[in-house]
């Protein structure tokens, strides 16, 4: 018994210092730098870094390579989004700022509640010696061959028959020239109270013989853009079918407030000529010195200085008509020179 009880124990022992399989051969590629190697003893399906892969591992970690990239996909969208949200943010900000703000057009100019609706045609608010309270108070001696009641009386006198708002195309005028200071393009001989024909650089536009005439011109054009019927009186306005039609087709403008970016090139004109008729609504309703002063000298000199002015315009319109032709006839005498002088030297 003691004989095996010794033998039993030597065996042990052997085992015990016998190499565990695999352990050498990891120790010994560690021991020389090299990588770790797989031998029989690893189980089945380990996953060692470095080491080839079964199929089964191959697809379980490309599952969870393409679990990772998309991972970070979605991190760098994230991120994406939110620069991109950022750079909205600051395009806003941007376009918040060069975006001007609203003018209060009440604080600038004298507005009556539903001044929008205010319409071409109808009867005067106004009377007539308020307007002429406005004129005289502007400028006392008009430049127009006619005095302040005059100047008045036809406005009333060709609007009412027209049925256009006396008062308010009055007001029209007095902002086109200035209370008819005038001062730009258009000169006092001219007659042209609401800037026909005035296109800028210096153009001066339409020019009319008598006071009358062109504040029927005046009415005439008003009502071109605010009617279908025809002028009930000799038609002098020379725009009065282009600007016709063109309302025609685009159509007929009944408001003051339609004549903004129409009539003028602004914005604001509607609100300008209704200003100032709330300041002639403001005057007071009696008439005002120097109203009926005499003119008669002052509207001889006018009609000559329009004659002379105009056969200046004719002349150089028939310039401009025959420019052409005159340039023509020299071109071909140069040629015709020109071949003279070949035939010579030949």
């Amino acid at each position: 018994m003691k004989k095996m009880t010794k033998m039993a124990c030597a065996v042990a022992v052997a085992l015990l210092l016998l190499p565990v399989p695999g352990q050498a051969a990891r120790t010994a590629s560690a021991n020389r730098g090299g990588k770790p190697v797989v031998t029989m003893g690893d189980r089945p399906g380990a996953v060692v870094p470095g080491v080839g892969q079964n199929k089964n591992d191959t697809k379980q970690n490309k599952a969870a390579k393409g679990s990772n990239t998309e991972i970070k996909n979605k991190k760098n969208s994230g991120t994406q989004a939110s620069q991109g949200n950022k750079t909205d943010t600051k395009r806003e900000v941007k376009t918040k700022q060069t975006v001007a703000p609203k003018r209060n057009l009440n604080a600038i100019y004298i507005l009556p509640k539903g001044y929008k609706d205010i319409t071409i045609k109808g009867k005067a608010e106004a009377t007539k010696k308020q307007a002429a309270q406005l004129i005289v108070a502007n400028n006392k001696n008009l430049p127009i061959g006619c005095n302040v009641g005059e100047i008045v009386d036809l406005y009333w006198e060709e609007a009412e028959r027209e049925g256009i708002r006396p008062d308010m195309a009055l007001s029209q005028a007095l902002l086109e020239t200035g209370y008819f200071n005038f001062g730009g393009a258009v000169e006092p001989w001219q007659h042209n109270f609401c800037g026909l024909g005035t296109v800028g650089n210096g153009v001066q536009g339409a020019a009319f013989k008598t006071t009358r005439e062109g504040v029927r011109a005046h009415i005439q054009h008003l009502l071109a853009y605010t009617s279908h019927d025809m002028p009930k009186t000799e038609l002098i306005d020379p725009r009065y079918e282009k600007a016709h039609n063109l309302r025609l087709q685009k159509g007929l403008i009944t408001k003051w407030s339609g004549l903004n970016w129409t009539w003028a090139m602004g914005g604001e004109y509607a609100e300008k000529v209704i200003n100032t008729h709330q300041l002639m609504l403001r005057c007071p309703d009696k008439e005002p010195e120097g109203m009926w002063t005499d003119h008669k000298k002052q509207q001889k000199e006018l009609e000559k200085l329009y004659e002379k002015k105009m056969k200046e315009r004719n002349k150089l319109e028939q310039y401009k008509y025959e420019k052409p032709k005159h340039e023509k006839y020299k071109s071909e005498n140069r040629k015709n020179e020109k071949h003279k002088n070949e035939k010579r030297k030949k």
